[in-house]
């Protein structure tokens, strides 16, 4: 994360409501696509519209990109399998798409999720290399 925390296109930011910390985001900017690789509410300010409110902004600062994230798949065999579909049903709700495509790389699988209606899988994959310089293994696939 350090390596490619110098590609100016990588955004992290801490968010605030007043003095008090709410989260944070890590998201990298291409010319077609945003990848949102981390989003995180401090557990005791879930549910009070935080999460869905970053959300909002940056499909509105992005509205002319896809915006790309990836949640663990649903595997009812998993330890955290409710907080998996807590996740899901979050991101559904806030008007994100499952792409039923598996994003695999040398940690296991993750289902990428898209805030539009067209998943552009080439661009992603040319996102995920730029923000690696191409360093990162992974396949996209169903």
């Amino acid at each position: 994360m350090m390596f490619m925390s110098m590609r100016k296109r990588l955004k992290i930011h801490a968010i605030y409501d007043q003095d008090t910390f709410v989260g944070m985001t890590i998201y990298f900017v291409s010319d077609k696509t945003v990848y949102l690789a981390y989003l995180a509410i401090d557990p005791n300010l879930r549910g009070h519209g935080y999460g869905s409110k970053i959300l909002q902004l940056l499909e509105h600062k992005y509205q002319d990109k896809q915006i790309v994230l990836d949640i663990e798949p649903l595997n009812p065999d998993a330890d955290n399998y409710r907080q998996r579909v807590s996740r899901l049903k979050f991101y559904q709700k806030n008007g994100w798409r499952r792409t039923h495509q598996m994003l695999k790389d040398q940690d296991g699988q993750f289902e990428a999720l898209v805030d539009n209606a067209y998943f552009d899988k080439k661009d992603f994959a040319r996102t995920l290399n730029q923000m690696s310089w191409g360093f990162y293994q992974f396949k996209i696939e169903k």
